[in-house]
C-alpha cells in the first residue's frame, strides 16, 4: 500500500509538471511567430494591398513573401514595425508592407518570414476593372464590443459562411469595449482571424477605442497603431479618418468621439468637415458611401455631428450614411435639408455583432424601420453595382431584418 501511494504521488508530481508545461506553452507563445495576420483596405484597391501582422519579439526584423498565383519565383518585402502600447506591459510590435503597382484582377499569394520561421502561404485578389458595372459585396458589422467575443466571432464566421464572395469588411467602431486592454484586441482578432486573412478591412474608430483604463479618455495610440488605414485623411488627424474606392462606390471613413477627443483634437468636427467637402468634390465615383460611429440624429433632431456634417452630406449628395452606437438596427426615409427628399440620404444604423444589447431603446422620429436585436446579433450586406445599392440586414441565424435598393 505504501509503494502504492509512492507511486502515485510520483504520478501526480508527473502530472503537476506536464500540466504547468502545457500552460506555459499556451501562455507563453513563440516570440518569432506572427499571429493577427490582416489586411487592410488601401485607397486602391485594383493596385494596392496593405497586409500586417504581430510579433511578440518586437527586436526581430520582419518580412512578406509576395508572388503572383502560379509564378514560381516571388518577392520580398521589408516590413515596417510600429509598437504597441498596451495594458499589461507586453512587448509587441505590429509590422506592415504596403504593396503596389499590383495587377487588376488578379490572384496573388503571399507569407510571413521571420528569421526560420514562416507562415503558410495565403492568397487574395485585387479589385478587376470594372466592366459594364460588375457588382462586389461588402459586409457591415455593427459594434462588436463583447463581454464573449466568441459571439462576434460567432456572427463573423456565420456573415462570412453565407458570403463567401464578399471583396471587403467594415466594421463601424467600438470593435472593443476598452481599446487600451490588450487582452480585448487578442480575442477580437482571434475571432476575426478567417475574415482578416481572406478580404480587406475597414475599421472606423468608435467612442470605446479611446477609453482608457482609469475610466477616464485618452488618445487612441493602440487602434491607430492596429490599423495601417489609408493616410490620406485631414494633416492632423491620420489614420482617424480616409477613404478609398471600390467598383463605383467613394467610402470615406469619419472620426465622430468630439466629446472624448476635444481635449487633445478641439476641431476634430471642422478639420474633417472642411477635409469631408474637398475629399467628396474630387471622387467622380458615381455613388458615395460614408462610414461613421455615431449618427447624426438624436431624438429625431441633427445633434452637434449631424449640424456639422449633414450639410455636407446634402451638398456632395451623399447617398448613404452607416453609423453605429446605439446597437440597434434602423433606416431612414432619404433625407435632404432634414426632410424627406427623394434626392437625399438614406441614414442606416448598423446595429451590434458583439454582446452587448440595448432593450430599451426605442425608434426614433426619423427612423422608417427600426429593429432592436435583443435576442441575437446581426449583420450587413452591402452590394454596389453601377445602378443600383442594395442594403440587406440579417440576424446571425440568417433571418433577414431589412432590405432595400437605391437606384439612380
Amino acid at each position: 500500500m505504501k509503494k502504492f501511494k509512492k507511486y502515485l504521488s510520483y504520478i501526480l508530481l508527473i502530472c503537476c509538471i506536464l500540466i504547468g508545461w502545457g500552460f506555459k506553452q499556451a501562455y507563453t507563445a513563440d516570440p518569432i511567430k506572427a499571429d493577427h495576420i490582416m489586411q487592410v483596405v488601401s485607397a486602391d484597391m485594383k493596385h494596392e494591398r496593405t497586409i500586417s501582422w504581430q510579433l511578440r519579439d518586437y527586436r526581430l526584423p520582419s518580412y512578406l513573401e509576395i508572388r503572383k498565383k502560379g509564378d514560381s519565383e516571388s518577392q520580398l518585402k521589408t516590413a515596417l514595425g510600429e509598437e504597441i502600447s498596451t495594458s499589461q506591459g507586453n512587448q509587441r510590435r505590429i509590422y506592415t508592407v504596403r504593396l503596389k503597382n499590383l495587377e487588376a484582377g488578379s490572384e496573388y499569394e503571399y507569407r510571413i518570414r521571420v528569421e526560420e520561421w514562416q507562415s503558410t502561404w495565403r492568397s487574395f485578389y485585387t479589385e478587376a476593372e470594372a466592366v459594364n458595372g460588375a457588382s462586389f459585396k461588402a459586409m457591415i458589422f455593427g459594434d462588436s464590443q463583447s463581454i464573449n467575443y466568441d459571439v462576434w466571432g460567432q456572427t463573423a464566421e456565420k456573415a462570412w459562411q453565407a458570403n463567401q464572395d464578399t471583396a471587403f469588411f467594415i466594421n463601424i467602431g467600438d470593435l472593443v469595449d476598452n481599446g487600451q486592454k490588450d487582452h480585448e484586441w487578442q480575442a477580437w482578432f482571434r475571432n476575426a482571424a478567417e475574415l482578416l486573412e481572406a478580404i480587406p478591412f475597414s475599421p472606423v474608430m468608435g467612442n470605446h477605442e479611446v477609453y482608457g483604463l482609469n475610466a477616464t479618455f485618452t488618445q487612441p495610440q493602440t487602434y491607430l497603431a492596429l490599423f495601417a488605414v489609408p493616410g490620406n485623411g485631414p494633416d492632423d488627424l491620420k489614420r482617424h479618418a480616409y477613404s478609398y474606392d471600390y467598383g463605383d462606390i467613394h467610402f470615406v471613413v469619419l472620426n465622430t468621439q468630439q466629446g472624448e477627443l476635444r481635449k487633445w483634437n478641439p476641431n476634430l468636427l471642422a478639420d474633417q468637415k472642411k477635409w469631408l467637402a474637398q475629399d467628396l468634390a474630387q471622387t467622380h465615383k458615381k455613388w458615395k458611401v460614408v462610414l461613421m460611429h455615431r449618427g447624426v440624429w438624436t431624438n429625431g433632431q441633427l445633434n452637434e455631428i449631424g449640424r456639422v456634417f449633414s450639410p455636407v452630406f446634402d451638398d456632395y449628395q451623399v447617398d448613404l450614411v452607416f453609423s453605429g452606437h446605439t446597437h440597434i438596427y434602423a433606416r431612414t426615409a432619404p433625407l435632404k435639408k432634414s426632410t424627406v427628399d427623394s434626392s437625399g440620404t438614406v441614414y442606416i444604423t448598423t446595429g451590434r455583432s458583439g454582446t452587448k444589447a440595448y432593450p430599451n431603446t426605442q425608434a426614433q422620429l426619423v427612423d422608417q424601420v427600426f429593429f432592436n436585436p435583443v435576442d441575437m446579433p446581426n449583420y450587413i450586406v452591402l452590394e454596389g453595382t453601377r445602378d443600383s445599392l442594395q442594403i440587406k440586414a440579417y440576424k446571425q441565424d440568417q433571418t433577414m431584418i431589412d432590405q432595400i435598393e437605391i437606384k439612380k
